[in-house]
């Protein structure tokens, strides 16, 4: 059976603002839903994909970014009976366990793409470490950071930190 469906986008952007202290990642639209469920020995096979385009602040220079989201989906389903036994109750990523004849897959798929953004995203840059998106310079040096052939000023604080601990 193969399902192609919206994944609801206010209940998404709900979690991601309640699990997010700046809320600055936000889906734009309703993510999209392609999986085929497979009748297996032992539960139902799952595998499809989930994606979506979300705006989320770029990584190098703050500024709000859209970008494409996409998440591979390979589970198994079972019912709970299909449990060994009390300790069988650890959290597997690989199977979502329903009860009764509806498997509600809305959180593990929310989950899913959740999992699948990067607090420190950024665009891709062009060859000469530009942004895709805004064009500008992304290198380690227009950034202020340490320049090439010169040590890191975290380099000197963490061999600090070393030989403190070594003292005591």
């Amino acid at each position: 059976m193969k399902i192609e469906s919206p994944l609801p986008l206010e209940p998404l952007n709900e979690r991601l603002v309640k699990g997010s202290e700046s809320g600055q990642i936000v889906f734009e639209a309703a993510p999209f839903v392609t999986i085929t469920l497979t009748r297996m020995h032992g539960g139902i096979q799952v595998k499809g994909v989930v994606s979506g385009s979300c705006r989320q602040d770029c990584a190098s220079c703050a500024d709000p970014v859209s970008h494409e989201v996409v998440s591979n989906i390979d589970w198994m389903l079972q019912t709970a009976s299909d449990r060994a036994g009390p300790e069988d109750e650890i959290d597997d990523p690989g199977v979502v366990f329903y009860e009764g004849d509806h498997v509600d897959l809305e959180d593990p798929l929310q989950e899913a793409l959740i999992l699948g953004l990067s607090p420190f995203w950024h665009p891709p840059r062009d060859e000469h470490d530009r942004c895709a998106v805004c064009k500008r310079d992304c290198s380690v040096k227009a950034w202020g950071g340490a320049q090439e052939g010169t040590a890191s000023p975290f380099g000197a604080l963490l061999q600090g930190a070393i030989k403190s601990a070594r003292k005591s």
